[in-house]
């Protein structure tokens, strides 16, 4: 047990690098698992450095180790750049996701629709919305990418 859990801003200043890959495997894997799965799964090189992570994330009351040796996270936050996905499991995807499919879905429904009444006010609505929706795309696919996890893990 911890003598007394760290804030939010200090698990951010805490969980980085290898540690926070573990954690997000483990966010994404919610089973319970031992240190060996972990490792392979996180992609480390040995079970003693998944250890090392796992009692580290433990330690700052994030994971549990049950009697049989299997690790499962006891506390989800979401710090750092964790804040940016939302979901659980499997699911946990960017934010800007959903905002890019409403805004994508909208900018296609009024097209259609605009595209009978064509003049200079539905041109300009169509841009604006045309280009909200590209950000969003962007900014989507540019979290996306910066996910803590290895590359065997991608879905």
């Amino acid at each position: 047990m911890t003598k007394q859990e760290p804030t939010d801003d200090e698990l951010a200043e805490l969980i980085k690098g290898k540690t926070l890959s573990v954690y997000w495997y483990m966010l994404r894997h919610p089973e319970p698992m031992t240190a060996r799965e972990i490792q392979r799964g996180a992609e480390l090189s040995s079970p003693s450095l998944s250890m090392h992570h796992l009692e580290r994330l433990r330690q700052y009351g994030l994971v549990e180790k049950d009697v049989h040796g299997q690790y499962s996270v006891r506390r989800d936050v979401r710090v750092g750049m964790l804040n940016q996905f939302m979901g659980k499991g499997r699911l946990l995807v960017p934010r800007y996701l959903f905002y890019a499919t409403f805004y994508t879905s909208l900018t296609a429904a009024l097209s259609t629709l605009l595209i009978w009444y064509m003049n200079w006010y539905s041109l300009v609505l169509i841009a604006l919305l045309f280009s909200v929706c590209m950000v969003l795309w962007y900014e989507t696919l540019k979290i996306w990418r910066i996910q803590p996890f290895p590359e065997g893990d991608r879905d």
